[in-house]
């Protein structure tokens, strides 16, 4: 097994860890997130549907069902996950350094700026290999 398959099953992993907290556990992640209102549960649950797209094209593409290629399909969707995890670091980096407010005023937590680091790094180690 080579480092790019193991890559691919660990974003497998971790995007349905979070696509499954996001569709059934929204209340409790919008706990963690800070956000009060009775509305947020409802809006993460499209989140996490999206991000469940996202991880059923993966396994998709793993498997190389119907049209999908391993060697063509699966870089251009690591690239354009690559480029919202970037993204979503900028920003969280930016609300935990201070450089936006957060919505509240109160601090926001490393945890939130490491969360999108990582499946980045994982997608930067398949690239490179």
């Amino acid at each position: 097994m080579d480092i790019q398959t193991i890559c691919h099953i660990f974003l497998i992993l971790f995007g349905g860890f979070f696509a499954f907290q996001l569709t059934f556990n929204a209340k409790k992640f919008a706990t963690d997130l800070r956000m009060d209102s009775p509305q947020v549960p409802y809006a993460l649950k499209p989140a996490g549907f999206l991000m469940g797209g996202s991880v059923v094209m993966l396994i998709v593409s793993f498997f190389e069902i119907s049209i999908f290629e391993r060697t063509f399909d699966t870089p251009t969707l690591f690239a354009a996950m690559g480029i919202v995890c970037t993204f979503s670091f900028i920003w969280n980096m930016g609300l935990v350094l201070k450089v936006w407010p957060t919505f509240d005023g109160a601090d926001h937590h490393i945890k939130n700026a490491i969360r999108p680091l990582i499946p980045l790094i994982v997608i930067i180690i398949y690239f490179w290999a």
